[in-house]
């Protein structure tokens, strides 16, 4: 059997790696005000090196949408979009505004809904254009930063990030909250160590 799947049993429901690992006792929430929805592909929910789910538990303004599935379309009703909150879609578009103290002074007033693909780098990249009712949301980027500390996939880019890190540093400039990003980069960094021993222990 594959030692993987001789694990699943034994496994937090919670933190979702092995539970002599878990980590559900450092997990501390971090209110935000800016409310934060993760289009995720279906295929994604159960892994373990999946860092969307660790945001939904970290973050209480945050939800998670399924997509992908071959007979379940995605709709955008699912993301509660409101005339109270301005989306923006988190992803490095050709059309995409940086994030930065320039963008928040011209939209100081505003209330942000984050919105964010999450799968692959490919099956990211599909997400804006292929699920109706994206086009129209206007695309921001990251500014440049250093490198992730995802250590969980491999990537031919060193400079793109987890759905998490990527999550961390939009809400660090988007609530300017003091030790926001410190206390998510905590979990995070508890989250990635974690699942590395686990695969060492249980899964070779």
């Amino acid at each position: 059997m594959n030692k993987r799947r001789s694990t699943q049993g034994k496994r937090c429901l919670r933190c979702k790696i092995h539970k002599s690992l878990c980590f559900c006792d450092i997990i501390r929430e971090v209110p935000t005000k800016t409310r934060v929805s993760i289009i995720m592909h279906h295929r994604e929910r159960h892994l373990t090196s999946n860092t969307a789910n660790l945001a939904q538990l970290v973050l209480p303004n945050c939800q998670i949408s399924l997509r992908g599935f071959p007979n379940e379309p995605f709709s955008i009703d699912s993301l509660k979009l409101n005339a109270e909150e301005s989306p923006i879609y988190l992803f490095p578009h050709e059309d995409a505004i940086e994030l930065n103290a320039h963008f928040m002074e011209a939209n100081k007033d505003k209330k942000f809904h984050l919105i964010v693909p999450d799968g692959t780098w490919s099956q990211a990249v599909k997400t804006y254009r292929r699920e109706p009712g994206l086009a129209g949301i206007q695309c921001v980027k990251l500014p440049p930063g250093e490198p992730g500390r995802y250590k969980l996939r491999k990537s031919s880019d060193e400079n793109r990030l987890s759905t998490y890190e990527a999550i961390t540093r939009a809400l660090h400039i988007l609530e300017n909250q003091e030790g926001l990003k410190t206390d998510m980069e905590l979990v995070f960094d508890t989250m990635v160590e974690r699942v590395v021993r686990g695969r060492t222990a249980f899964e070779n």
